[in-house]
């Protein structure tokens, strides 16, 4: 009777275990984080009837580390995408992008041009520059405000990360306290609490996980470094660059000091921290499109004459950029040079002070910085024209004084139009030729276009704009016996010959003294103006070189300014013209979110089928929880019933014993 009554004990207890664990898993269907719970019964080896009951947790180890993963790449992309579009939005909408203000800026040129003494038409073309700069500074600012509030992001999920690793730290240690109730409601809840910590912490890291005899589990990242251990856990921290205090950077620290830590760290932090790369150089490359045509319209409205008969003006700031340092003795100043955007890469410098006064300059190219040249420090200025800019020094340099040149990140929030006079534009040419009314040929001759005015070209220009040719520039051109071309000063001296076979052809470049060397070695920059002739010439035919003073009907320097349309000017791996440039950048920035989106949809179908593969094993199935309910409780009754039966039968002994 003993045995009988301890098998249908030990039933009873046995199924009363599976009805509970049946129960907790019917109840928690709906539990984020809740692991299927399974009980197995074990034989009894000693006695009949059922042994020892365990509870535990019904997992695919692998597809647990495959979730973390793809939570992981879904959080990358998906801050990436969303970090871009709105910058995507504004780069491409006709509303708010540059595109139509581009056109409509040279299209005003154009209309300028047809009736160039026209005050209205001239008027319409500084709206034009205002439109375009207004856009310039408010996309510019976008992006900055985007950089910014993406680094805000990045402070927060840093702390969301932080709290996240104290949290699982926490509960490993309340497992391995627990370790001996392995089988406890209340043990698995906090396995499961300990895991749904971990999952949540791979949106933010790519992470992996390593499990411990004891219960707990260790965290680190994939590239390595210890996140979770036994004895407690890591802190990160964003660091700021000392070169550059809106640049973040990561560091950690576990129960020391902080050491840096790549970005790279995969997660929506690591996505944050491509975006605000993505974004620096967007902004930076806006800056050298809008750079690019700010200096060239100026450089062309200065190599003509204004409606006042005097040499142009700038018509857009290029303002003095601040430069970033280490140095607590100097500071540093950066300015464009005239005339040399197109040198601009958009690129960041590093400006390094060695011993004895010398310099390292380094170019940062796809986030490295590359050394570019070294030299030595002569005055407080240096110029690198291969660069397009110079740099002015204050103070006193001291050996590994650092300091970061950024060109053009902060162009767009800075420069600004600055002619408010309709008279200032100067769509005439600074000088004209003309043919002699006694030539004997037909030939005429024509202004190539005028390239320079500055102090080193064959024009001066006085306090009060007032241009003039200098004594020994061009003035004359000949046609001697041989039909060469022979050029004189004003006081009629002989500069130099073009020979008959230029057929007349850019005779300034190709002029040549009697030893046959080029007399200009760049005509661009002197005298600063090229012509041309062309038709039947004659011996003894003259063409004569002025000022174009009067010449308001002119608009020869305008249709070179409107020529810039065309012009491949923005620097490249292709050289591009201002609207291809912006098409360009345009199209890169909507390729990024392109790639993030693809990216993003294929780890979310991943994730997606990890998920159904872990529901498949660790979620809980309402209909095979019925059915098991069912099962135990038949199960409990039949076995309750072994116990009655042993009762009755036991009763009955006793009844025929007495």
């Amino acid at each position: 009777m003993a045995d009988l009554l301890a098998i249908g004990t030990s039933g009873v207890l046995a199924h009363q275990t599976l009805l509970s664990t049946t129960s907790n898993n019917i109840s928690n269907v709906s539990t984020e984080g809740y692991y299927r719970q399974s009980t197995q019964v074990y034989t009894n080896n000693i006695n009949q009837g059922c042994g020892r009951t365990e509870t535990t947790r019904v997992i695919d180890t692998y597809n647990q580390r495959e979730l973390l993963r793809d939570n992981a790449q879904v959080g990358y992309y998906d801050t990436i995408k969303s970090s871009l579009s709105t910058i995507d939005t504004l780069l491409s909408d006709s509303a708010t992008g540059l595109s139509s203000s581009i056109t409509d800026l040279f299209a005003s040129i154009q209309s300028a041009n047809s009736n160039p003494t026209s005050v209205a038409n001239r008027n319409e073309l500084l709206g034009s520059c205002e439109t375009f700069v207004n856009k310039v500074n408010t996309l510019s600012s976008n992006i900055e405000q985007e950089y910014l509030d993406t680094n805000q992001k990045i402070e927060e999920t840093v702390a969301t990360i932080n709290q996240l690793l104290d949290g699982i730290y926490t509960m490993n240690q309340q497992i391995a306290k627990g370790a001996g109730q392995g089988d406890s409601s209340s043990y698995l809840q906090m396995m499961d609490e300990r895991d749904r910590l971990i999952s949540e912490l791979s949106n933010y890291m790519d992470i992996k996980t390593v499990k411990q005899d004891s219960g707990a589990t260790l965290v680190n990242l994939t590239s390595g470094q210890t996140l979770v251990l036994n004895d407690g856990c890591a802190q990160l921290a964003v660091s700021v660059s000392s070169l550059d205090d809106s640049e973040y950077g990561l560091k950690f620290t576990y129960g020391g000091q902080y050491t840096s830590l790549k970005t790279d760290v995969g997660g929506k932090l690591g996505g944050y921290f491509e975006a605000c790369s993505n974004l620096k150089k967007v902004q930076s490359q806006l800056g050298k499109i809008a750079l690019t045509l700010a200096d060239s319209l100026n450089q062309q409205n200065k190599n003509g004459l204004t409606l006042e008969n005097k040499v142009g003006g700038d018509i857009f700031t290029l303002p003095t950029q601040n430069v970033t340092s280490t140095s607590t003795t100097a500071t540093m100043t950066m300015d464009f040079i005239p005339g040399k955007s197109s040198n601009i890469t958009g690129n960041d410098y590093l400006f390094t002070v060695g011993a004895g006064n010398t310099y390292t300059l380094y170019e940062k190219i796809d986030g490295e910085f590359v050394e570019k040249e070294t030299g030595n420090i002569t005055g407080n200025n240096l110029t690198f024209e291969e660069y397009g800019f110079s740099i002015s020094i204050n103070g006193t340099l001291a050996t590994n004084d650092k300091f970061l040149v950024q060109p053009t990140i902060d162009f767009g929030n800075t420069f600004d139009a600055i002619i408010t006079h309709p008279e200032d534009l100067a769509f005439a040419s600074v000088v004209r030729g003309s043919q002699n009314s006694q030539n004997q040929g037909n030939a005429t001759i024509a202004l190539n276009g005028v390239t320079n005015t500055d102090a080193n070209s064959a024009f001066t220009i006085d306090a009060q704009d007032r241009i003039s040719l200098n004594t020994d520039a061009p003035t004359k051109i000949v046609v001697d016996d041989n039909a060469n071309y022979q050029v004189y000063d004003a006081n009629n001296n002989l500069i130099g010959t073009a020979p008959q076979s230029t057929n007349g052809q850019n005779i300034m470049a190709n002029l040549v003294d009697a030893g046959g060397n080029l007399v200009f070695a760049d005509a661009a920059t002197y005298p600063g103006y090229d012509f041309s002739i062309s038709g039947v010439v004659k011996t003894g035919d003259s063409f004569s070189i002025e000022l174009n003073t009067d010449g308001f009907a002119d608009n020869s320097n305008g249709i070179l300014m409107q020529d810039l349309e065309q012009a491949k000017l923005v620097q490249g791996q292709t050289n591009r013209t201002i609207s291809e440039s912006y098409s360009a950048l345009v199209s890169d920035v909507g390729t990024d979110i392109k790639v993030a989106t693809i990216n993003y949809d294929a780890a979310v179908a991943k994730q997606e089928q990890t998920k159904t593969l872990n529901e498949s094993v660790s979620g809980v199935n309402l209909d095979e929880e019925a059915s098991n309910l069912v099962r135990f409780q038949q199960c409990y009754s039949a076995s309750a019933k072994i116990i009655s039966a042993a009762q009755t039968v036991f009763d009955s002994l006793l009844g025929a014993m007495g």
